[in-house]
């Protein structure tokens, strides 16, 4: 977990700070008023200037004025500030639990899978026997997003591409994971999702191989959730 903090008597300059960084964004500096900046806000103009005045007694920002005129940069610390707080964000988002829902497929998995150039890699290279077949799993947008991050820091297991007498089959990426049910976490199941580039599933859709034919062995219909923990050993 990320160390420092931002005090909480400072998450509203913070708040003040980012609002900032999302005007300048790759500039290097900004002109505004601080009625504009109270406007941001939800502030008064008073306030607007002392959350300007606040920002400046931190030394997260410099303010140059000329005339009626302030323009605003960000400092080093004040770009430091933001990083704490990214870091502890990416903590949190990365402690989430991920939960897939489960959906009906399109059997299209257990053809895949039953091909002797993947099933004898699957054997292989997973550790395990899979069932001839998949098992689909709908995540949320912001599920997916924080699953498609955590999957970048993984190292996959690659079952290689090859051909036969009719066609060509791609390579299939496999991550490690866990399998359990929201409502009996310590029954877990070892597993892999297979990251599949040619597929007709929505985006927001993974499949999930395993060793049991996972519907049967948790009891599960359409609409029940499962968690999915990745495993980093590889």
């Amino acid at each position: 977990m990320a160390e420092e903090e931002i005090p909480q008597e400072n998450y509203a300059n913070w708040f003040a700070l980012y609002q900032l960084c999302r005007l300048i964004k790759n500039k290097r500096k900004i002109t505004i008023s601080t009625i504009k900046f109270g406007e941001m806000l939800g502030l008064s103009q008073q306030s607007g200037s002392r959350r300007i005045n606040a920002l400046i007694e931190l030394d997260w920002i410099k303010r140059k004025t000329d005339g009626k005129s302030q323009t605003i940069s960000i400092t080093k610390e004040g770009t430091n500030a933001m990083l704490i707080v990214y870091k502890n964000l990416k903590f949190l988002l990365e402690s989430i639990l991920i939960v897939g829902e489960v959906v009906e497929g399109m059997h299209e998995g257990g053809y895949y899978v039953s091909i002797k150039g993947y099933y004898d890699q699957f054997k292989k290279k997973l550790g395990f026997e899979p069932y001839i077949g998949t098992l689909n799993l709908l995540l949320t947008d912001t599920t997916n997003t924080i699953l498609r991050e955590k999957l970048q820091n993984m190292s996959p297991a690659i079952i290689e591409g090859f051909k036969d007498q009719n066609r060509e089959y791609g390579a299939v990426k496999c991550y490690d994971v866990y399998i359990s049910r929201m409502d009996d976490k310590n029954n877990r199941r070892k597993a892999a999702i297979l990251d599949i580039k040619r597929t007709h599933h929505d985006k927001n859709i993974i499949e999930i191989l395993a060793k049991p034919y996972l519907r049967d062995y948790y009891n599960l219909k359409d609409g029940d959730k499962l968690i999915i923990e990745l495993i980093k050993n590889r």
